[in-house]
């Protein structure tokens, strides 16, 4: 009856994990990532400064949030698809996410429609002068958290294995017990 237990308990630490990895698998969570942040944040004149924003491969709602003040001179800003990089460093056509030119002062939220896998390049360029600025860019997303159900399932099987192993084991008491017929 001792090995019963144990398979049962077992079973249900199994059960528990498989859970955890579905519910990893299939409900999505808003994820948040810093790209840059500063209150004394400076690009000398006729400087590019890009900076990129990564999303996961299984999410949507992306979206990259853009604050800036500048206290001195102005800036251009670009938010570019990577594979528009070229186009743009070349002068050649390219679309743009959202694009600002010569500006002091920006709040926006940028939505990154359709969703991208591949990373997102925001471009801080200066033109005309040098700037300084107080800055934050970050990039929101809702996802999956596919890594922590993988893990749940891997840590899952040695518990569902164990089970099995102590409820099919036989124990010596049940190998040796002769059955008495009393009629």
């Amino acid at each position: 009856m001792r090995r019963n237990g144990v398979s049962i308990i077992l079973a249900f630490v199994c059960i528990g994990f498989i859970v955890g990895a579905t519910l990893s698998f299939t409900i999505p969570y808003q994820e948040e990532r810093l790209i840059l942040t500063g209150t004394d944040f400076g690009i000398v004149g006729g400087l590019t400064a890009p900076f990129h924003a990564y999303f996961p491969l299984r999410s949507y709602n992306q979206s990259i949030e853009i604050f800036l003040n500048c206290s001195n001179g102005s800036l251009d800003i670009f938010v570019l698809k990577s594979t528009e990089w070229n186009a743009w460093y070349h002068g050649e056509n390219y679309s743009a996410y959202y694009e600002a030119r010569n500006v002091t002062n920006v709040m926006i939220t940028v939505e990154i429609n359709p969703p991208s896998i591949s990373s997102i390049d925001i471009i801080l360029q200066t033109n005309y002068g040098d700037a300084r600025m107080s800055v934050s860019v970050s990039n929101y997303w809702l996802g999956y958290n596919d890594s922590t159900g993988v893990n749940s399932l891997i840590v899952a099987m040695p518990f569902g294995l164990c089970s099995l192993f102590y409820a099919t084991k036989k124990t010596e008491h049940d190998e040796n017990s002769i059955e008495l017929d009393i009629s």
